[in-house]
C-alpha cells in the first residue's frame, strides 16, 4: 500500500500508480477500440458522453469538459466522428452561439459494440495489474465496491 511512515496514504504514490495504471489502460484500449472499432479510446468516451446527454446533442464546450480535452482538439476529434458518420454537428434553435454534437444511428451501434468490449479489455487489465505490486494499492482503491472501507 502506498504509504506514509505515519500511516497515511501518500497521495503522490498514488497518484503516480494511477498515471502508470492509465497510460498503460488507455495503450492497450486504444490498441483494441482501433484494431476492431475504428475508433481511438477517446472518440469512444465521445460516443459514450453523447449517448448519456440530450438526445438532440451537446455543446462542444461541454463536451470538451466532460472528457478533458481542449476546444480544438475536441473540434478535430468531432470532425472525425461526422467524417465516420458516427456523429453529427447540429445547430439549435434557442442556442445560436454554440455548435451541437449529436449521435447518430451508427454511432449509437458502434458505441454499443466498441463500449462492450472496452469493458471486458478494460476487467481482464484490471484484474493483471492487482498482481503488479507497482499498481497493487491503486487497483484495489478503484476497485473496491462503494462504502466498504479501505481496509477490511
Amino acid at each position: 500500500m502506498a504509504e506514509r511512515r505515519d500511516g497515511q496514504p501518500d497521495l503522490l504514490a498514488l497518484w503516480r500508480q494511477l498515471t502508470v495504471l492509465t497510460g498503460r489502460l488507455g495503450q492497450t484500449l486504444d490498441r483494441r477500440l482501433t484494431r476492431d472499432f475504428d475508433l481511438t479510446l477517446t472518440e469512444l468516451l465521445v460516443l459514450d458522453e453523447l449517448t448519456r446527454g440530450n438526445p438532440r446533442g451537446m455543446r462542444i464546450q461541454d463536451l470538451s469538459d466532460a472528457v478533458a480535452l481542449d476546444q480544438s482538439s475536441m473540434s478535430r476529434l468531432v470532425t472525425r466522428l461526422t467524417a465516420k458518420q458516427l456523429a453529427a454537428r447540429v445547430s439549435c434553435a434557442h442556442d445560436r452561439r454554440g455548435v451541437y454534437c449529436q449521435i447518430t444511428e451508427p454511432g449509437l451501434e458502434r458505441h454499443a459494440l466498441a463500449a462492450q468490449a472496452c469493458r471486458a479489455e478494460l476487467a481482464t487489465a484490471l484484474d493483471a495489474a492487482a498482481f503488479d505490486e507497482r499498481l497493487a494499492s491503486v487497483v484495489a482503491r478503484l476497485t473496491r465496491p462503494v462504502g466498504l472501507p479501505a481496509e477490511m
